[in-house]
């Protein structure tokens, strides 16, 4: 990874993770084996202090920015995930 003018510039294929929020982590793993098709690793994340909230870290590897963005939207679109980072 590089940087030009400021932003990072990735080179592709790279593994990309991503930190998915919900309340229910069973059923944020089923929604992450619905939209990643292609080999990933799950990872159980933290609980909120509450227990209210759960989450759970994907990494897989990433092609290009636009799959990438793709697996990004269709993670939060989905309204029983609460964040994606």
């Amino acid at each position: 990874m590089q940087t030009i003018e400021g932003k990072a510039q990735i080179d592709y294929p790279t593994q990309w993770e991503y930190r998915i929020i919900g309340r229910n982590k069973d059923r944020l793993k089923e929604i992450i084996q619905s939209v990643i098709t292609q080999d990933f690793e799950l990872k159980d994340g933290q609980s909120s202090s509450g227990g209210k909230f759960v989450s759970v870290i994907v990494s897989t590897e990433v092609k290009s920015q636009e799959q990438r963005d793709q697996i990004f939207v269709l993670l939060k679109e989905n309204p029983e995930v609460e964040m994606v980072l």
